[in-house]
C-alpha cells in the first residue's frame, strides 16, 4: 500500500514551487461524441492543484488526448483548450512544440502522444521535457500505472510532488484496501483486465458482482449457454479456477435474437443465436449490495453506447446514488463518462479518474512510478 510522505505532497511544500517553473502532468483525455466533449470531471479534478500553483513562476501542463498513431488535427489538445480555460477560469497559452515559449503563467503543451518517444519511455525525450521546468508535479493518477516518459521518467530527473487529486485518489483507494466489508461491481468487456483484482478480493470482499462481457465469460466457464454474446474464449479455463459463492452474476438479461428482436430472458433460456446486450432485473443484487459498507463500481453492465442496452447501467447508477449510508467509489472512463452524460455524476461524492490505474493499484497495491 502506498503511503505518501509529507515531503511528497504538493499541499505541504509551497516553498518548493514558489517562483519556480513547474511541469504539471494532468489527464485531459476527454471523450468526444458527435462533436461534444465529455469528461469535464478530469479538468475539475485539478482545480485545487492549479490554484495552489498560482505562486509558481510558470506552469506547463502536459497531457495526452486519445492514443493517436501519428499527429492529427482531430487529436490536438488545442481543440479542448477553450473548455479547459472555462472550467479552470484561467488563461492558458498553447505550446505547439518543446521550443515554443508562452507569455502566459499557465501553458498547455500539445498532445504528448504526438511524440512517439512518450510511450517508448525514452530517456533523451525525458531530458528534453525536464528542461522545461525545475519541479515536476503529478496530478494524473489515471495514467500513473503506465511506464511512459512524462509519468515514469520525469520524477527521476526533477524534484517531484503529488497534486491534490492524486493524493485524494490514493487515500480513497487505501480506504478500500483496508475495508473488511466491501462489495465490487465489475462490468465492461474483458474479464482478463480485472482478473488480478477479482482473485485478490475473493479473499477479502463480501461479494463481487460481474456483468457485461465479464459475466458472459464467467457464465460460459460454468457451462451456461450465452449464445453469440461477447466472450473471452481464451480465459475460460482460467475462470474455472475462480468459481466462488462470492461471485454473483445476473440471472435476467435483455437479449437480441438472430432477427434483431429484443427479448427478456432468464439464465438457462438463452439460445445459441442470442446476444446478451444488457442486464434486466437487479433487485436481488441490490439487496446484497445494501449490506456492504463500501461499494466499488468499475465498468458498465451493458452496451451503453446504444439506448436499447443502457437501462441496466442507468438503473444501477440511480440505485447507488440513492444509498445514504454506504461509501461508494466509482471509477473507469466508460462509467464516469456515462454518468456525466446522464447528469448523474454529481450525485457521487467519491470518484476515481483512473480505470486501469485504479484496477492495478487495488490488485497490486503498487504503481510503477514509485519504483526506485
Amino acid at each position: 500500500m502506498i503511503k505518501l510522505k509529507n515531503t511528497q505532497l504538493l499541499r505541504l511544500n509551497k516553498d518548493k514551487i514558489k517562483d519556480k517553473k513547474v511541469i504539471l502532468r494532468v489527464d485531459f483525455n476527454l471523450e468526444e461524441i458527435n462533436g461534444n466533449f465529455y469528461g469535464k470531471y478530469r479538468i475539475e479534478a485539478i482545480k485545487e492543484t492549479i490554484n495552489f500553483l498560482k505562486e509558481a513562476k510558470k506552469v506547463i501542463l502536459i497531457s495526452h488526448f486519445n492514443d493517436p498513431e501519428r499527429k492529427e488535427g482531430k487529436y490536438s489538445l488545442k481543440r479542448i483548450l477553450p473548455l479547459i480555460q472555462k472550467v479552470l477560469k484561467i488563461k492558458i497559452g498553447f505550446l505547439e512544440d518543446l521550443n515554443q515559449i508562452s507569455q502566459e503563467k499557465f501553458s498547455l503543451l500539445e498532445n504528448i502522444r504526438f511524440w512517439p518517444e512518450e510511450k517508448k519511455n525514452d530517456l533523451d525525450f525525458a531530458q528534453k521535457l525536464s528542461s522545461l521546468g525545475e519541479v515536476f508535479v503529478n496530478d494524473a493518477f489515471s495514467v500513473s500505472h503506465r511506464k511512459h516518459t512524462s509519468v515514469y521518467l520525469l520524477p527521476k530527473l526533477l524534484p517531484t510532488y503529488f497534486g491534490f487529486n492524486f493524493e485524494k485518489e490514493i487515500t480513497l483507494l487505501n480506504k478500500v484496501l483496508k475495508s473488511k466489508n466491501s462489495a465490487f461491481i465489475l462490468g465492461g468487456a474483458k474479464i482478463s483486465t480485472k482478473l488480478p483484482l477479482i482473485k485478490k478480493f475473493l479473499k477479502k470482499a463480501n461479494l463481487i458482482f460481474l456483468a457485461g462481457g465479464l459475466a458472459n465469460t464467467y457464465l460460459k466457464a460454468l457451462g451456461f449457454e450465452v449464445g453469440k454474446s461477447l466472450v473471452e474464449e481464451e480465459m475460460i479455463e482460467e475462470i474455472k479456477k475462480i468459481r466462488s459463492g462470492k461471485v454473483l452474476v445476473p440471472f435476467s438479461f435483455k437479449v437480441k435474437d438472430r432477427n434483431g428482436k429484443l427479448e427478456i430472458k432468464n439464465l438457462g433460456e438463452i439460445d445459441k443465436e442470442d446476444e446478451i446486450i444488457d442486464v434486466f432485473n437487479l433487485e436481488n443484487i441490490f439487496k446484497e449490495l445494501r449490506k456492504a459498507k463500501i461499494i466499488i463500481w468499475n465498468g458498465p453492465l451493458g452496451i451503453i453506447e446504444k439506448k436499447e442496452s443502457e437501462k441496466g447501467t442507468l438503473n444501477l447508477a440511480k440505485f447507488l446514488a440513492s444509498l445514504k449510508n454506504n461509501f461508494i467509489l466509482v471509477g473507469g472512463g466508460d462509467t464516469l463518462g456515462f454518468l456525466e452524460r446522464k447528469k448523474l455524476l454529481k450525485k457521487f461524492k467519491f470518484i476515481s479518474t483512473g480505470g486501469g490505474a485504479m484496477l492495478e493499484y487495488l490488485a497490486t497495491e503498487k504503481l510503477p512510478i514509485f519504483e526506485k
